[in-house]
């Protein structure tokens, strides 16, 4: 695992240089040809400005002194002295020479050119990561990276492990580690389809970074560095601050390469005594120079001789020698700079005391930067942690500083005061603290200086040489001198998100390689093998650049060894996943995640089982708990090897490649002597360099030293592991996240000891202590396999325990056992840090430290028998502990010795002693080689011995009779006592067998009593044979009856061998036969044999082979064939699917005597001619149907039929199914019409053909029980009685003549033709127009003298007079053929039948006549309700009322909700009264305000913009821009905040936005007038067009808090109200300003028209339809009157629409119902239902319904431009309406309702209360459209008491606010609600205008559904 050091001391200048400007952009990269003497770069990703990125946040350093030179503020942490002396001294002098340098110029590295790579905003990043935007495992490539690696290096090993191997990471890299551990490293691939999630919140996860400069990691470059700024501080604490490099042929000369060869040839004195000079030229690069030898050697003495030679008097004088002995106590420099040593050294932070100084000069005024704390540590106020608790993993606080202290500055550089060195006597600290570190007196403090760095005092007299005088300017002790360079560390960069450091990479990477190509690329751009790498997977773009690994790589090596260009990039390292989150899940934070089990997640395998770091009992963050690292583009870790030498893994879960160079562990010491021998200064003043991770060294000169390299690359989704004690280092290729922890297995043991010796020799503080894991191991694994590999290690640790004791005890200390653990930090030693947790040196004086027994005589000054030997644990426990490991690592060898001594004592083992050897190894817990050889023996013993006493062992004899072989139980046979009466099993095996195993146990090896049994029984069986055989040659015995007694008694003692003798087989034969023909003779004369037993006689005959010939043989023989004749004929019959009785009366027949038969059939054949038989019986009965008996259900019958089906075929029951087909057939019709599924196809009559059913069901089917046809039956005369009941029933014709009425009341209830025609010809009671007639011909038209109304010659003739006049037309004087009231027809579509619902054309013609009429009814009724009100009687509401009276005049029948009701007599009485009312006066058209701004006067800018900036801002020139749609004005999308990244977005700009009184979606917009001065105060553009002002509206507005424009208003021009009339006058009752409340006997409502005609009603939609089409679809209707704008939905602008022309006034809106079949008030309720302000008696008056807000006016252009959700002709519903909004006072209460006036004539009238209780009761309906459920709001037209009207159902679950016409909460008059139109997000605009180009395009015409409403009822 790699980690980034705790950074310290190194400049971190992050300041614009000052040779560039700010906006200067960065330099063009230099041409290769440039001088070598180019003038350095500095390059740091900072410079790429990301949002999300944000500064760490530091302590500030203490405050330099008031003349130290001025540093950059923007820089995180103090430069050292040294630089900061050189950078002064480079401003204050000038050069003395032509042609040379002064030294502080050559170490001034950080004065070079600043690049600034991006000038500008910062780059916009999402707040999550888009893990498609970096490579991830899935896009891994399959093929292996081919060619040679750069620097000649050669890959390590990769490994694919297979399925099966995967499962065991710790058992795999344990097979893999010998190779692994040849290379260092290896690379392993998981197998396909494992795919290790990422779960980190990459939303929430930030961390801070590392900043690393690449030119200052190398080793050399920064020995050189260091050299150099000690030799300047040499030079001027000598009083020489203008030593000049020389400079040879015009090229300075490399003083530290110079000084390097020097040495590397033996030193000043062997160069000049060898005349190497010239050759040390040639070796620095000069040739052919006159005098090279004379100047290098003169530069070199004059340079670098001095301070060498007084390097060499410090080491040699023994006054100023580190090993001169001292007082331990006394705070001398020796000790503060070993503790300080020890500090760099990861010395814990609880080690460090307030009264310790300083541990370097150049770290005082450092910063402590740490790794990122843990949970729970406790800091101070300086931020530096105080917890005295171990770090979590130590090897990474690799440069923790003691405590810093702010140093006394010194005056040395201030040119106007006379400064010298601090003495004691000066300096402020009590002279009694001071003492001098050489000869340790605190006397003559005039005559002691203090060191400038670590303020100690030195006599000047001690000092060799000594001074005479205090030397002026600054003063340094060797010490400091020569630890220049000492605090090297890396800088904090930044704290990031994945997204914000994702976006710096790529952007760095980008401009980095555009501005260095690859070397490939040549001197004209072209890069020739673009073509090459293109294919290549592993390359990356950069337009059209192509990038290789191989290119990243070697650019990298290059900066690293750069000296003039120095680039800074940032690491994400050591993040602590306990802090931040590991990327793999865990069971904490996924418990249902399989992969946070799996064995390869990070998190689990520190603790697998034989990982040893499981057995530390603390978790150590970065070994056992995961860290993780977030590298960017050329960020590295340098050379370092693991905590402990343990194994790491590291997992790449996604990101760019990270290239690895590695170093066996065997190339260790090969490795550090190189690097040694590179840097020898760096190491000698930092020993412990390469614990602290910075330091690199180019691969290609480790190999030249002899060193082994390897490398490899790793990709998303692959691991490396490191092996023990392995080098390794490396480098990022881009943005990657990696996962890495630590493991040991047990070869790692000897290795982890190795390191922790090497921690104590560098006094660097160990993670964990080694000797507790050892003992941890042994009390919780106590297994065979962990005593083997512990054993040495504890043998070791044992004995080196009791050697310490020993040694302390020698010292006569005293001793203590404590039993229990202590804090770790409290078993450290004091002085080198080691662990001591077996034993520790403990003193009472100092009971808070701790020493080992090597530094016991450093813990304190008390003698050594005051000291305390401290044991964990005791002599005894510790060597019992040991003792018992050893035995069980013993065990394996003591059984191997067994093992060897049983086989070496004889040659054939017993099998018993074998068997409990090998018992004794399965119980070993190891594995033992010899355990399988021996478990194979044992195995193949075991089988013998199984086979053998097969023989051996007598199995139980099994006896059964004949007569249990299936001799029938009439059969009266006498058993015989002889053998044949039984048959025994015989033996398995035979004679043959026994003699193989004989034979077979020769070879296997071991002795067994079971051997010489088998072998006594082969003899017995030989013995047996050979009788046998003397009994079978005898032909023909003399005795016959003798003879078979002694066969019987030969194969008895044949049974006791269990062998089987082939001879005894033929000798039981004789027997059998004998004993049968006895059977025989008895058995055939039985005639109850049945086939089985023939059979068995057959075969018991063919066994004792008895003759052919034989006459009981041929006997059997004919019984077995006429029994088998007759099992296959019963057989075919049972086959048979179906069987008639007759077949099953043939085989019931008698037998024939003696033949033998098969019982079971034959009891089979019975049972079914018996089943079959009652089947035929109940089949006659059910077909004769008696009167009186029960009749069966049809699902009896067809059951019986059923079960008939599968076994019989019998005529009854075959009629029966005939005519059960019919019955079940006929209810099942019957039972899909009751259910309403019923689909007649080709029957036009359904009804007619039901009467069929009837007729043949009583006819045919009355034998049955039909209880779905007796249903249907009474419905089906329910039916006719209903028919009949229909007022157009003719029963002349027997039937319905509905058709020409439901033509009518469709035509004359459309809801899109509520509103009258705009023709005013259209005046006759017809729907045709009254036109003049053509010239020369006479026009038939009458004319009303009342009304004035013409109608057509035919129209008049009908009877009467003026319809519209003549109350005779509608009270029923004129006879009429449809002379029936409305109101009873709902009571009759309830009283249908589900049949007649379902299946009767008259009911659906009777429901849509109901539903549109009633709907029609509910319009007509709100008009009247308002219109017949004596206020409202206007003569503008003649056409809605003649339009109402054609379309009743057009239906004849009367229509109103209650019978005592006729509202055709009440238009016409209404418009009677309209009639002789004068028109109403004309009015001006409203007009609305027009403004001009500024930029409306500006001309365009030179980008062509006319922007909100109006081009005063230079740095906005070439930004991009973005186009309004409306103006077609360019605006730049940073000015109006518009998101320019998305390039299918529509924009309005905020001037059109104002124009159009819409919301500016991206900021808010404010309007300024040009001559208002007050800086609150904005013109209220919104106040002025709504209300059409003609003057400006002010407000004030508090300071912005949002995105906020500002625009400047130049001119208005006036807008024109709509209350003015033609004439110039007001109109009578109103005043000439607008009235804001609506109120007065004389106003108007707001959208009233002078001409008559209303503003759109239609224009406003209680409910946005959801989904808006994005086409239009022409009407079929040619009319030209208003129609409803389209459904809006909310969008990006509020847009409020100005009045629209219209060219009469309107009544009351049809469209209101909110669902298909609820009449237009109980959507909308009247005037009424709103609260409204107080008013004058006598002043009241109620606003039309008609009223709508201006906002929603807009008029419709094209013809097509058609309504949304156009009615479907038969069911159309009316869409919704709003109430109409007032503007109310403040004052008015929102609860406050105003009563009608006394003098209303009714009540408002709405849905008929038949048809709400047929809606109330009758259930769903699949066909019919859903009903208006009842609890959406009360019908206006429902009684109730005077003056109350029911609230409108838009409000219905909202508080009533300021659209429902109440005061608005801020108590603001604004309370009309503006319409929202959606600003679509793309696609071409329509043509219906620019108004209709910004709102949504209409919804489909095709989708007929009602408006949205309240739910409806199911």
């Amino acid at each position: 695992m790699h980690g980034s050091p705790s950074p310290r001391g190194a400049s971190a200048r992050r300041g614009r240089s000052p040779r560039t400007s700010a906006n200067s952009p960065a330099p063009p990269a230099l041409p290769p040809d440039y001088s070598s003497r180019a003038a350095p770069t500095f390059t740091s990703c900072l410079t790429i400005p990301v949002e999300g990125a944000i500064p760490i946040e530091r302590p500030e350093p203490s405050a330099p002194s008031q003349d130290a030179p001025a540093q950059h503020t923007d820089s995180k942490r103090a430069p050292r002295k040294s630089k900061t002396d050189a950078l002064a001294a480079l401003h204050t002098h000038a050069q003395t020479t032509l042609g040379e340098e002064t030294l502080n110029d050559t170490i001034n590295d950080e004065a070079g050119i600043r690049i600034q790579l991006r000038d500008g905003p910062p780059l916009s990043v999402p707040p999550i990561l888009d893990l498609s935007s970096v490579k991830t495992p899935d896009m891994r490539p399959n093929t292996p990276k081919s060619g040679p690696r750069p620097f000649g290096l050669t890959d390590c090993p990769t490994f694919h492990p297979t399925q099966e191997q995967w499962k065991d990471p710790m058992t795999y890299i344990a097979s893999i580690s010998d190779t692994g551990k040849r290379y260092g490293m290896c690379k392993i691939v998981p197998p396909q389809g494992w795919n290790m999630p990422f779960v980190t919140d990459t939303e929430r996860f930030r961390f801070k970074t590392r900043l690393q400069r690449l030119n200052s990691i190398e080793a050399s470059s920064r020995a050189k560095v260091n050299f150099l700024e000690q030799l300047y501080r040499f030079h001027k604490q000598q009083g020489n601050p203008r030593v000049s490099v020389p400079t040879i042929n015009h090229k300075p000369l490399d003083l530290w390469l110079l000084r390097k060869e020097v040495h590397k040839l033996g030193g000043y004195e062997a160069v000049t005594r060898d005349k190497k000079w010239a050759d040390l030229g040639r070796l620095l690069g000069y040739t052919g120079i006159p005098g090279l030898a004379t100047q290098i050697r003169n530069s070199y003495s004059r340079v670098i001789l001095p301070y060498e030679q007084f390097c060499d008097r410090v080491r040699s004088s023994p006054a100023l020698s580190p090993n001169k002995t001292r007082d331990p106590q006394l705070k001398t420099h020796v000790n503060i700079q070993s503790a300080g040593s020890a500090g760099r050294l990861s010395t814990p932070v609880s080690t460090m005391d307030d009264e310790s100084p300083p541990s370097s000069p150049l770290t005082a005024t450092s910063s402590p930067l740490s790794e990122p704390p843990d949970e729970g540590d406790v800091k101070d106020a300086n931020g530096v942690k105080s917890e005295s608790s171990r770090p979590r993993r130590s090897a990474r606080h690799v440069s923790t500083e003691h405590g810093n202290r702010a140093r006394r500055a010194s005056t040395a550089n201030d040119p106007n005061q006379l400064s010298f060195a601090k003495t004691a006597s000066s300096d402020p600290k009590s002279p009694s603290e001071l003492h001098c570190e050489i000869c340790l007196k605190k006397d003559q403090g005039e005559k002691m200086l203090i060191c400038d760095g670590c303020d100690c005092g030195f006599h000047m007299f001690c000092l060799d040489p000594p001074l005479a005088n205090v030397p002026r300017g600054q003063w340094f002790c060797h010490h400091c001198l020569f630890g220049t360079g000492g605090d090297f560390g890396f800088d904090e960069g930044e704290e990031h998100s994945l997204s914000s450091f994702q976006a710096r990479d790529l952007e760095f990477r980008r401009l980095w390689f555009l501005s260095h190509p690859p070397q490939s690329v040549t001197a004209n751009g072209v890069q020739p093998s673009s073509s090459l790498h293109s294919s290549d997977p592993y390359a990356n773009r950069f337009g059209n650049m192509v990038v290789t690994e191989d290119d990243v790589e070697k650019e990298f090596w290059r900066l690293v060894q750069s000296q003039n260009e120095t680039v800074e990039v940032e690491y994400g390292a050591d993040v602590h996943s306990t802090t931040h989150g590991s990327g793999m899940p865990t069971l904490e934070t996924h418990p249902l995640d399989p992969y946070s089990k799996d064995p390869w997640n990070l998190n689990n395998i520190p603790i697998l089982p034989q990982s040893l770091l499981r057995y530390i009992k603390s978790d150590i963050s970065g070994m056992t708990v995961p860290w993780t690292y977030v590298g960017m583009i050329f960020s590295t870790f340098c050379w370092h090897n693991e905590d402990h030498y343990t194994y790491s893994i590291n997992y790449m879960h996604w990101g760019e490649t990270k290239t690895w160079y590695s170093i066996p562990g065997s190339d260790a010491e090969k490795f550090e002597a190189a690097i040694r021998r590179e840097a020898p200064d760096l190491f000698e003043a930092q020993p412990d360099l390469l614990f602290q991770l910075v330091t690199l060294m180019n691969p290609q000169r480790l190999k030249e030293a002899g060193v082994d390299v390897y490398a490899c690359n790793q990709r998303a989704g692959e691991f490396v592991v490191t092996f023990p004690k392995a080098y390794h280092a490396g480098f990022n290729h881009g943005l990657n996240f990696n996962e890495a922890v630590n493991f040991a297995l047990p070869d790692w043991l000897p290795l982890g000891l190795d390191c922790v010796k090497r921690y104590q020799e560098h006094r660097k503080l160990p993670v964990f202590s080694h000797d507790e894991l050892l003992i941890t191991i042994t009390q919780q694994s106590q297994s065979i396999q962990t005593a083997l590999w512990l054993n040495d290690s504890l043998q070791e640790m044992t004995d080196r325990e009791m050697s310490a004791r020993t040694r302390a005890r020698a010292l006569q200390m005293n001793e203590v056992l404590e039993e229990t653990d202590r804090a770790d930090d409290q078993y450290q030693c004091t002085v080198c840090k080691v662990f001591c947790y077996l034993s520790q040196i403990t003193c009472p004086c100092t009971p808070n430290k701790v020493a080992c027994i090597d530094h016991a005589d450093q813990l304190c000054k008390c003698p050594p028998v005051n000291h305390v030997l401290r044991k964990r644990f005791s002599d005894t426990e510790l060597q019992d502990i040991q003792a018992r490991v050893s035995e069980r690592a013993a065990v394996p060898t003591v059984w191997r010795a067994k093992l060897k001594k049983l086989l070496d004592d004889s040659a054939r083992p017993p099998l018993k002693s074998l068997k409990n050897l090998f018992a004794e190894g399965e119980r070993i817990q190891y594995p033992l080689a010899e355990l399988g050889s021996l478990r194979k023996c044992v195995s193949k013993a075991n089988e013998w011995l199984e086979a053998a006493n097969g023989i051996l062992v007598r199995k139980p004899t099994r006896k059964r009779t004949r007569k249990s072989r299936g001799r029938s139980s009439t059969a009266d046979i006498q058993p015989s006592t002889g053998i044949g009466d039984e048959i025994i099993d015989k033996p398995d095996r035979s004679l043959e067998d026994l003699y193989a195993l004989l034979s077979e146990v020769e070879n296997l090896g071991f002795d067994t009593p079971e051997i010489e049994q088998l072998r006594m029984i082969a003899r017995e069986a030989e013995d047996t044979r050979r009788k046998a055989r003397s009994l079978l040659d005898t032909k023909t015995p003399r005795d016959r009856e003798a003879h078979v007694q002694e066969c019987e008694r030969l194969i008895l003692h044949a049974q006791t061998l269990n062998v089987l003798v082939d001879e005894i087989v033929e000798v039981e034969k004789i027997v059998l036969r004998e004993q049968l023909v006895k059977e025989l003779d008895e058995a055939l004369d039985d005639d109850n044999l049945t086939l089985e037993d023939v059979r068995q006689l057959v075969a018991r005959a063919h066994a004792c082979n008895l003759p052919a010939d034989n006459p009981y043989m041929q006997k059997l023989d004919g019984l077995l064939r006429a029994g088998t004749n007759w099992e296959e004929k019963a057989k075919a019959l049972l086959d048979k699917p179906q069987r008639t009785l007759e077949d099953l009366e043939e085989f019931v027949k008698p037998r024939r005597s003696g033949m033998p038969v098969d019982p079971d059939i034959l009891e089979r054949i019975l049972d079914l001619r018996k089943k079959g038989k009652d089947m035929e019986k109940q089949a006659k009965i059910w077909l004769i149907a008696e009167a009186n008996a029960p009749k069966p259900k049809v699902q009896e019958v067809v059951r019986l039929v059923t079960e008939h089906d599968k076994d019989f075929d019998i005529p009854a029951v075959q009629d029966l199914k005939r005519t059960v087909d019919f019955a079940q057939d006929l209810e099942a019709r019957c039972e899909a019409v009751m259910r309403g599924i019923y689909n007649p196809q080709d029957e036009p009559d359904i009804f007619h053909t039901m009467l069929q059913w009837r007729k043949y069901a009583k006819e045919h089917l009355t034998m049955f029980s039909l209880p779905n046809f007796e249903t249907l039956d009474k419905q089906l005369t329910t039916h006719f009685r209903w028919l009949e009941g229909l007022p157009w029933y003719c029963r002349q014709h027997q039937e319905a003549h509905g058709q020409p009425i439901l033509d009518d009341v469709v035509e004359s209830t459309r809801p899109e033709d509520d509103l009258p025609p705009n023709d005013e010809y259209f005046t006759c009671i017809c729907t045709t127009p009254v036109r003049p007639p053509a010239h020369g011909t006479v026009s038939d038209a009458v004319q009303c003298d009342h009304c004035y109304a013409r109608f057509h010659g035919i129209c008049a003739a009908n009877g009467g007079s003026c319809p519209f006049c003549d109350h005779h037309h509608w009270n029923g004087t004129i006879h009429k053929e449809r002379n029936w009231h409305f109101c009873y027809l709902p009571q009759l579509l309830l009283q249908a039948p589900d049949v007649t619902k379902n299946y009767s054309e008259e009911w659906k013609q009777l429901e849509i006549i109901v539903h549109r009429v009633d709907r029609l009814c509910g319009v007509i009724g709100q008009f009247l309700s308002f219109a017949l009100q004596p206020p409202n009687q206007r003569a503008d509401y003649i056409p809605q009322v003649r339009h109402y009276m054609r379309k009743l005049y057009k239906i004849q029948f009367n229509v109103a909700p209650v019978p005592d009701a006729n509202f055709g007599l009440e238009l016409a009485g209404l418009h009677r009264i309209l009639a002789g009312q004068p028109p109403p006066m004309r009015m001006k058209k409203r007009r609305r305000p027009k403004f001009v701004f500024g930029q409306d006067i500006d001309k365009d800018w030179i980008d062509g913009t006319r922007c909100i900036c109006r081009g005063r801002t230079s740095y906005l020139l070439n930004f991009p821009k973005v186009e309004c749609e409306v103006c077609n004005k360019y605006y730049h999308g940073g000015c109006v905040f518009f998101p320019t990244d998305m390039p299918n977005t529509r924009f309005m700009c905020p001037l059109c936005c104002v124009r159009k009184n819409r919301v500016y979606p991206y900021s808010e917009v404010r309007v300024k007038h040009v001559d208002t001065k007050e800086p609150d105060v904005f013109v209220d553009t919104k106040e002025m067009l709504d209300t059409f002002s003609k003057d400006i509206i002010y407000m004030r507005l508090p300071p912005p808090y949002t995105q906020t424009l500002f625009v400047e208003l130049i001119r208005f021009t006036p807008g024109q109200p709509d209350n003015v009339a033609a004439n110039g006058s007001a109109p009578p009752g109103g005043p000439q300003a607008p009235q804001r409340n609506g109120s007065g006997p004389g106003s108007l409502p707001p959208n009233m028209l002078a001409n008559g005609s209303s503003a759109h009603p239609r224009a406003m939609h209680p409910h946005p339809h959801p989904h808006p089409h994005s086409h239009s679809h022409p009407h079929p209707h040619s009319h030209h009157g208003p129609v409803s704008t389209p459904p809006t939905s909310a969008g990006p602008y509020d847009m409020g629409h100005g009045p629209g022309p219209a060219n009469q006034l309107v009544p009351p809106p049809p469209w209101a119902t909110t669902s298909r079949w609820s009449s237009a008030a109980a959507a909308a309720a009247p005037p009424g239902a709103r609260a409204m302000p107080p008013m004058p008696p006598g002043s009241e008056q109620q606003r039309s319904p008609l009223t709508s807000p201006p906002q929603g006016v807009r008029k419709r252009k094209y013809p097509d431009d058609i309504p949304p959700g156009a009615p479907e002709e038969r069911l159309a519903p009316a869409p919704l309406i709003r109430s109409p909004k007032r503007h109310h006072s403040n004052s008015q209460s929102s609860s406050q309702q105003q009563p009608p006036p006394p003098s209303m004539p009714r009540t408002n009238s709405g849905m008929s209360p038949s048809l709400a209780m047929m809606l109330a009761q009758a259930p769903g309906d699949p066909r019919s459209p859903t009903r208006q459920p009842s609890g959406s709001g009360p019908s206006p037209f429902a009684r109730g008491p005077p003056g109350m009207v029911p609230h409108s159902p838009v409000a219905v679950g909202r508080a009533p606010g300021p659209e429902e016409g109440l005061p608005s909460p801020s108590g603001s008059h604004h309370s009309v609600r503006k319409v929202k139109l959606s600003y679509p997000g793309g696609g071409p605009p329509n043509s219906r205008g620019e108004e209709d180009r910004w709102g949504p395009p209409p919804p489909n015409p095709h989708d007929n559904r009602s408006p949205p409403g309240p739910p409806p009822r199911h």
